[in-house]
């Protein structure tokens, strides 16, 4: 089996994602649960969707991209971080976690590889720190979830 990154498509698709910014370029603000974040979601999980991955979300909006392996039975395999972004953070931050993992299961799947575990990408709740309580809370639930889910 021979693997391919498609480089070129992943560094446009980090450069399309930093646009979805309330911040001008070269910044990133995507602040949790705005309509930027939202956007940002929804472009995420169309790209989920074209590489043919199941995608879910839970009830403090953690979602998970799941390509079912051979035996749905045994435990899942995940890799992933988060997409929001503090005020003016870079374009890399998280992002390359998501977007990297995504394209990984891409390569893994044009070079003909069926997982016998379901491998799952995962996006974080604000993992980023907001300004007000309540995405502190979300950022604490977000992180216990990787713990407990």
């Amino acid at each position: 089996m021979k693997l391919e990154v498609d480089a070129p498509r992943l560094v446009s698709e980090i450069e399309a994602f930093a646009a979805i910014s309330d911040a001008e370029a070269p910044a990133v603000t995507r602040i949790v649960f705005t309509p930027t974040d939202l956007k940002a979601r929804a472009w995420l999980k169309a790209r989920c969707e074209e590489a043919g991955l199941t995608v879910r979300q839970d009830p403090i909006g953690n979602t998970f991209a799941r390509w079912t392996g051979s035996d749905p039975t045994l435990p899942v395999v995940g890799s992933g971080s988060h997409i929001d972004a503090i005020p003016n953070a870079g374009k890399y931050d998280g992002v390359v976690g998501v977007l990297g993992g995504l394209e990984a299961i891409r390569a893994l799947q044009r070079g003909g590889f069926r997982p016998r575990h379901s491998i799952e990408l995962l996006v974080f709740t604000s993992d980023a720190f907001g300004n007000s309580f309540s995405r502190w809370r979300a950022t604490v639930e977000g992180q216990r979830g990787r713990v407990a889910g």
